[in-house]
């Protein structure tokens, strides 16, 4: 008996074992079907969607050459997409600009600064109402602003921008020299000759006869009396003078004169004349002014002699 009921246990067994083999296989056939029909029906989908899409094109295409030709003024199916956007912030405007135009930016900056740096010149330079040339070639040159104070007591504001200024013109002429300081004064000179606009001249005893004979007035005729004068004009030779200058070794040979008024290449012989007369108003203030003041204090006069610079030069070629 117990050997029968084995049996009956092991056909059971055989009997179940194919009975879940075969729905196995079932769902496993089904799932497959299932999946083919999903895929057929994905394809089938996209086959549709494409022949939509297909049509649509065709009929948007007809309907812009419709557009295009006029026949119609507007489309249903065909509209303008604008993209919306968004605002920019005023940093991003910021670069925006400086991205596309910083170099009419850089150009006009620099362009701006140019222009402001000149007129800021040109208001705040100030103008000399008066110039005088210094030729000597004695030390004077070293007393730039002391001269300058001088002359500016007999000046007035000829420019009218509310300030007296004198300019000094630092000329000094060596005839003794040659070197590229004594050619550019010599040519600075030369130039301000061609010109009729500063009259009045500096000079002393060893001054080239060409600048002082023929390009300064014989004066002492116009101040009878003054025996302050020499050929070439007015005599610096005053101890207090060489004081106020601060020069007390101020040779006694200076001599303040003036330019004859004549045609230059520069300017008529009427606008020199009338600078002409401008230099000898101030000319006469400084010859009576400093005359007066040598006769009240008895100024016994300098003791500098003026070296013979061309005399100088003379012995050495002959030592040599």
């Amino acid at each position: 008996m117990k050997d029968h009921d084995k049996d009956l246990l092991d056909q059971d067994d055989e009997e179940y074992e194919r009975n879940f083999a075969e729905l196995s296989r079932r769902r496993e056939q089904a799932l497959r079907e299932a999946e083919e029909r999903a895929e057929e029906e994905r394809i089938a989908r996209e086959r549709e969607e494409r022949r939509e899409h297909e049509r649509q094109l065709a009929a948007d295409r007809i309907e812009l050459m419709k557009l295009k030709t006029g026949v119609i003024d507007e489309s249903e199916t065909i509209k303008e997409e604008h993209e919306e956007k968004r605002p920019m912030t005023f940093k991003e405007k910021l670069a925006n600009f400086w991205y596309h135009y910083k170099i009419p930016v850089i150009f006009g900056a620099f362009i701006l600064g140019v222009v402001g740096f000149i007129v800021h010149d040109e208001i705040t330079r100030v103008r000399p109402d008066f110039t005088v040339m210094m030729i000597a070639n004695n030390g004077l040159t070293y007393r730039e602003h002391e001269l300058k104070e001088f002359f500016e007591q007999y000046i007035d504001d000829y420019n009218g921008d509310g300030e007296v200024c004198v300019s000094v013109m630092n000329i000094p002429i060596d005839l003794n020299s040659y070197d590229t300081i004594q050619t550019s004064n010599q040519n600075k000179l030369i130039a301000q000759i061609q010109e009729g606009t500063n009259i009045m001249m500096i000079i002393d005893s060893n001054t080239d006869p060409l600048y002082a004979n023929r390009l300064l007035y014989d004066l002492g005729d116009n101040f009878p009396g003054n025996k302050y004068f020499a050929p070439a004009g007015f005599k610096l030779n005053f101890k207090f003078l060489a004081e106020q200058l601060k020069f007390e070794n101020m040779p006694n040979d200076v001599i303040l004169g003036l330019r004859a008024p004549v045609e230059t290449l520069g300017d008529s012989k009427e606008t020199m004349q009338k600078n002409y007369d401008q230099a000898y108003e101030i000319f006469t203030k400084i010859v009576n002014d400093l005359s007066a003041k040598a006769d009240e204090l008895k100024d016994p006069g300098l003791t500098t002699e003026p070296i013979k610079k061309q005399e100088e030069s003379k012995e050495s070629t002959e030592s040599k």
